[in-house]
């Protein structure tokens, strides 16, 4: 992967995280086809903000959960080549949304695992 995949990737999981949980519940069954539909679909201007907005506008979401997340969106978006960027988001949709989600598995996995081990340790105590 090129850096700027890792950066539209960033990017997109932080914006994935502002999604609210209900509205994944809600369209669990194709809620990661309607982010790449819609990925895709706003990704059809010339300026990166606009895509942003238009995205988080779409899936009710919100740039990140914090104002950590908020910063590390903020540095993307200043230090990305927009037409680079945007046309990234055009054309390898699918695989910037798989990337998205290998993270977001790892990190379930990584909590998972950490939950149960504290359950492990509370079982014995």
């Amino acid at each position: 992967m090129t850096p700027e995949h890792e950066q539209a990737a960033n990017l997109l999981a932080i914006i994935w995280k502002g999604i609210p949980a209900d509205y994944k519940s809600r369209y669990r069954m194709n809620i990661w086809q309607q982010f790449e539909d819609n990925i895709r679909s706003a990704a059809y201007t010339s300026n990166l903000g606009k895509f942003v907005n238009s995205l988080c506008s779409k899936l009710s979401a919100q740039i990140g959960r914090n104002g950590e997340d908020r910063a590390a969106a903020k540095a993307i978006l200043q230090q990305a080549d927009a037409r680079a960027m945007l046309k990234l988001l055009r054309e390898e949709t699918t695989l910037l949304v798989l990337m998205v989600r290998v993270v977001n598995q790892e990190r379930r996995e990584v909590w998972e695992a950490e939950h149960q081990e504290s359950e492990e340790g509370e079982m014995t105590d």
